[in-house]
């Protein structure tokens, strides 16, 4: 199995190259390192029509901030056109992003994670150097630190655009902590211990979406981010660190035992679902993004839970190398350039976007990944501005998702493992050896 997947890695590389090679020889030459051509006049975005194959929502407020810059720049740029082509069913975008490429027929700007995928193109020349891009617009400085190094690649090097910045935080019912008495929680520790206080009172601890693995797969990465930041899952990824080793077991220990304190059926729970359980009074703590801001704002909450609800970020642990300003967040899937079509218009295009991107997109009551200042707070709730300032204060990297990190394959293993462990069908032991094994099969260096 281990050599089938091998020789799939293989054929996919030297089919990316060729098509590269052949994308090269058309367009008079290229590298990794450029930031795209060069154009002297934005006058040929005159009746030029961009394509950007996009996995995010339809009707999100990210498609409509770029509909709304494409209409703006289009009254100075006669015929210019944005086509927004969207799949957001992440598998399937994932299947036509994979074939477009296979086939040469990616378009000017794609989605994509930060992932070892990425990687393989950004290292066949295939995508525009965003760091040398931003640096040349003289707007690098003007990203919030951590929403792009969020965006990073496995090598460190920047290929992606954030066009999102959220912070992750765990939110919690102050009814139910102050009638059991109980303080908000200051270390990992203390989660347990006010988990199973809750649990012994009959009320659900946590509301938690099983069902798209990835808020399993946080509890999971934890500790390891307290105890070495990224370095654990950033080594772990590349087979240079075990999940047998002693941070891996802790992260390992701490998921079995939290699993406990999820509702009940929790792995066939769905987003909203686990969402709901949280609005009605039904579990004490849930673990989301500020993405979320508008359902917890004092006018959307339910009659039960208004004045009610409260956030605090991931607890830490004794001799935590992460600072407590540091935690998860994101920001989001990047957006990348294909080299071969960062043409002047496609060029000027980004440029203007991104100049006026945080105007747009903060007007929805979104966090941008731009540095931004509110000119008119009655626009904003309070909620909002709470965690604005908590943007401004944070340090300088997130803790990074390991789903993003993870090939395919083990990403794939790890998935279907973390459900049985956080069950208790599985011990931390078979659980660490399983996940060493498929990383030993499919780790990339």
């Amino acid at each position: 199995m281990a050599k089938k997947r091998m020789m799939s890695k293989i054929i996919s590389l030297l089919a990316i190259f060729s098509l590269v090679a052949t994308a090269l020889a058309g367009c008079g030459g290229s590298s990794k390192n450029d930031a795209g051509k060069q154009g002297n006049s934005s006058d040929a975005s005159n009746g030029k029509t961009i394509t950007w194959l996009s996995a995010r929502p339809s009707d999100g407020a990210i498609v409509q901030t770029m509909r709304e810059l494409a209409d703006r720049y289009a009254k100075d740029h006669p015929g210019f056109k944005l086509d927004i082509q969207v799949t957001s069913d992440r598998p399937s975008y994932l299947t036509k992003l994979r074939t477009l490429v296979a086939s040469g027929e990616a378009p000017e700007f794609i989605d994509m994670d930060a992932d070892p995928y990425a990687q393989q193109l950004a290292d066949a020349g295939m995508l525009v150097d965003m760091k040398q891009f931003l640096d040349e617009q003289g707007l690098y400085d003007q990203f919030y630190e951590p929403a792009l190094k969020y965006q990073e690649l496995p090598d460190g090097s920047l290929y992606l655009l954030p066009m999102e910045y959220h912070l992750e935080m765990t939110w919690y019912n102050k009814k139910i902590f102050a009638e059991n008495n109980l303080a908000v929680p200051k270390t990992i520790e203390d989660m347990i211990t006010v988990s199973k206080a809750i649990r012994d009172k009959g009320i659900t601890p946590i509301a938690v979406d099983g069902v798209d693995v990835w808020p399993l797969l946080r509890y999971a990465a934890m500790i390891p981010f307290r105890a070495t930041g990224n370095e654990f899952a950033r080594n772990l990824s590349q087979g240079k660190s075990k999940m047998s080793d002693e941070v891996g077991m802790q992260a390992a220990n701490f998921a079995k035992e939290i699993g406990q304190y999820f509702q009940e059926g929790f792995a066939t729970t769905d987003y909203t679902t686990a969402k709901n359980m949280f609005l009605n009074g039904e579990a004490a703590m849930y673990t989301m993004g500020t993405w979320e801001i508008p359902s917890f704002t004092e006018d959307n909450l339910p009659e039960n839970l208004k004045g009610n609800v409260d956030y605090f970020y991931l607890p830490t642990i004794a001799n935590a190398k992460t600072p407590n300003n540091e935690f998860f967040g994101n920001s989001g899937i990047g957006l990348a350039a294909t080299a071969d079509k960062f043409d002047a218009t496609t060029k000027d295009f980004l440029s203007y976007v991104l100049k006026n991107y945080s105007d747009v997109y903060v007007a929805k009551q979104q966090m941008s990944p731009l540095k931004f200042t509110i000119k008119d707070e009655t626009q904003f709730s309070e909620l909002f501005l709470r965690v604005k300032k908590d943007m401004d204060n944070y340090g300088s990297e997130f803790a990074k998702p390991w789903d993003t990190l993870l090939d395919p394959d083990t990403n794939s293993v790890m998935s279907d493992l973390v459900i049985k462990l956080m069950m208790g069908a599985m011990t931390p032991e078979e659980f660490a050896n399983q996940i060493d094994d498929t990383i030993a099969q499919n780790a990339t260096n």
